[in-house]
């Protein structure tokens, strides 16, 4: 019986610090760089694919790239579009340009 209060003490203990650590990266947006960058390349290039190439909503393309963050910024122009991440150590700075014949390609300011 002894034992198996240490059990539930020990999952106790796991499950809570689980918790903290998914709350953290959710709510703080505690995140490693590769992570965070990997994360605003793939909000800058799917929102301009779907706002100049599939023609999209902007209303739809920013809940399309919401997919765990939205961005903090996000500055449409006529062919392209910038957005910036923020965590909570890093500034992501990114902008998409649209080329009719090559598509959306990454630009880092």
């Amino acid at each position: 019986m002894n034992n198996f209060i240490k059990i539930l003490y020990i999952l106790g203990v796991i499950v809570l610090m689980l918790f903290l650590l998914i709350f953290s990266v959710w709510k703080w947006r505690i995140l490693p760089d590769s992570l965070g960058r990997t994360y605003s390349n793939f909000a800058a290039k799917e929102g301009c694919s779907c706002l100049f190439v599939s023609k999209g909503s902007e209303k739809y393309c920013k809940d399309y790239t919401r997919q765990f963050f939205s961005p903090d910024l996000w500055a449409q122009d006529d062919n392209s579009l910038s957005i910036e991440f923020y965590t909570l150590f890093t500034n992501f700075k990114l902008k998409a340009i649209f080329k009719p014949k090559q598509g959306c390609s990454l630009h880092f300011p």
